[in-house]
């Protein structure tokens, strides 16, 4: 499989990279704080927060932000401006027919959905934050699916 090359969507792809640099930064300074002190000191929120949660500490959570938000936003903006070819994720781009940062893009968003969902109904409170990652989320799934994107990342099977 190559890469079909067209002219990369600057404007689109400059939007997403700030999306996922701010969500990449929120995570590795979020999960540092929680997992730097695991009863919730350092952000101001004690362990009685997580009551309606399966988590006894914030120890869990600390790791999803520091590894799924913070190095795998940073991973997916890498591979985004590079668009480097892995053989790991080669099945990916034969589903799809667009490059796997493309579609891990989409995946990141999606997934903090379901994560500020979660959030909605066992945290007793709603933070300012979850707005706008609630934004930042819509924006990692729709701003690869507009045409621009679409064909930058787009697979041409080999022959």
């Amino acid at each position: 499989m190559k890469t079909i090359n067209s002219h990369r969507p600057l404007p689109a792809l400059i939007i997403l990279s700030l999306c996922l640099l701010f969500l990449g930064i929120n995570g590795i300074i979020g999960g540092y704080m929680m997992l730097s002190d695991p009863n919730g000191s350092p952000f101001g929120m004690s362990l009685s927060v997580l009551e309606r949660t399966p988590f006894q500490n914030w120890i869990v959570p600390g790791l999803v932000l520091l590894f799924v938000w913070g190095c795998g936003s940073f991973a997916i903006l890498l591979s985004l401006w590079l668009r480097p070819q892995l053989s790991i994720f080669e099945w990916l781009a034969r589903i799809t027919h667009e490059h796997w940062s493309w579609i891990l893009s989409i995946g990141l968003g999606l997934a903090l959905l379901v994560w500020l969902t979660y959030q909605l109904f066992t945290l007793p409170a709603v933070a300012p934050i979850q707005y706008i990652l609630g934004a930042l989320a819509v924006l990692l799934v729709v701003v690869p699916l507009l045409p621009g994107m679409r064909q930058y990342y787009g697979i041409q099977e080999r022959e």
